[in-house]
């Protein structure tokens, strides 16, 4: 039971370490939610790879906070 409580805690600072802040975080998620979206309601055209690198190139752009 000690190890099934132990590992979340052992796992997600490993998965959150790419993000510095969260902020980043929140972007990190926004970007992928939007992603997805667009991948779902076939926005972009037929080809998936070129709009890939076009949002990897390109990320979306969220506003500053105060």
């Amino acid at each position: 039971m000690k190890a099934l409580l132990l590992l979340p805690l052992i796992i997600a600072p490993l998965l959150l370490s790419g993000c510095n802040t969260v902020k980043g975080l929140g972007e990190d998620i926004s970007g992928s939610a939007s992603w997805t979206q667009e991948k779902m309601s076939g926005a972009g055209g037929s080809s998936a790879s070129s709009s890939d690198s076009q949002y990897v190139k390109n990320p979306p752009e969220f506003p500053k906070s105060n």
